[in-house]
């Protein structure tokens, strides 16, 4: 078990009688490489906190209000990527986040309210290419759905409500060719489904043997 050091310097501020004191902190891991760095006001987090790998690669850098996440973060991979830029308020995740693949391409983006999925989310493959995008309400999809292949084709779209496929949904092929068609209600599927074929002709289908 890694043993780390932990050091505290008082810094000797005094604008009046009602300041508190602020404290340097700082922790160190075993091998004497810096864990982590910040001011505690009061004994809680406070501003700007930097915090690092035990090889001393960056990992983090958090802003913090009375001991809790406020403002803006951002997070390090191992090899000192960029990977997640978020903002906090009161501990909570709201407004705008973005996540990176480690080779700098954006991995999703979208906003936060309460700390849960909220509005439109994209997610896009290592190539860039979009994969999906689709909106949330109180952290579960509800609203429009799409889905692409890498190579930027659409084969699926529809609509969700809370959290549940609901509404006419569309099935198409990796070329781009329209294969299913059916309607869902509160996640389950109802009423007449078609497979279609090249010349655009609509068959009855069985969905029920069927995993699509």
């Amino acid at each position: 078990m890694n043993k780390l050091f932990f050091i505290i310097i008082l810094l000797p501020i005094s604008v009046s009688v009602m300041a508190q004191p602020i404290a340097l902190a700082k922790e160190f891991y075993e091998n004497g490489q810096i864990k982590h760095v910040g001011s505690l006001e009061n004994n809680k987090k406070s501003g700007k906190w930097e915090f690092f790998y035990p090889s001393g690669t960056k990992e983090a850098i958090e802003h913090y209000e009375n001991g809790e996440l406020s403002g803006s973060a951002q997070y390090f991979d191992f090899d000192g990527n960029l990977i997640g830029k978020e903002n906090w308020q009161a501990g909570n995740l709201e407004d705008s986040a973005t996540y990176f693949y480690a080779n700098g391409i954006i991995e999703k983006k979208g906003i936060y309210k309460a700390g849960m999925y909220d509005g439109l989310w994209v997610f896009y493959y290592p190539n860039a290419m979009l994969k999906k995008s689709l909106t949330y309400y109180e952290g579960m999809p509800d609203g429009r759905w799409e889905y692409y292949s890498e190579n930027g084709v659409l084969v699926q779209k529809g609509q969700f409500a809370h959290g549940k496929e609901t509404g006419e949904w569309e099935f198409y092929s990796k070329k781009g060719s329209l294969l299913y068609i059916g309607s869902y209600q509160n996640g389950e599927r109802i009423g007449d489904w078609f497979i279609v074929n090249k010349r655009g002709k609509k068959k009855p289908l069985d969905y029920s043997q069927w995993d699509f």
